[in-house]
């Protein structure tokens, strides 16, 4: 019975302080459900941004990569060259040698 007089109460607009506490209260329910929603639109942007960073670095580590293996294929392609080089002028050498009459 108590109950219902209370209800009756708020019904009538004898107790407005009330009224203004649930008013705000689903005020403040709205707010909290529109900081929650853009909250998650923050946290979206920010994975989705992390992501971008973590393929560009992905990008450039790969880029880095394919560089630093350019490089050693050219200076084993250099080293081989020479080695090359330094072979025939040791063949040429060695045949001068038995090909030599003065010796």
């Amino acid at each position: 019975m108590i109950c219902l007089d209370f209800q009756k109460d708020v019904d009538k607009g004898e107790n407005d302080e009330l009224r203004i506490l649930l008013s705000e209260k689903e005020f403040l329910e709205n707010e909290i459900h529109m900081l929650e929603k853009k909250n998650d639109a923050l946290k979206n942007s920010v994975l989705d941004f992390v992501e971008e960073i973590l393929e560009d670095l992905h990008s450039s580590s790969s880029v880095l990569l394919n560089a630093a293996l350019l490089l050693e294929i050219q200076s084993g392609n250099w080293e081989h060259s020479k080695l090359l080089k330094d072979i025939d002028y040791l063949k040429a050498t060695l045949l001068s040698t038995f090909n030599d009459p003065n010796q």
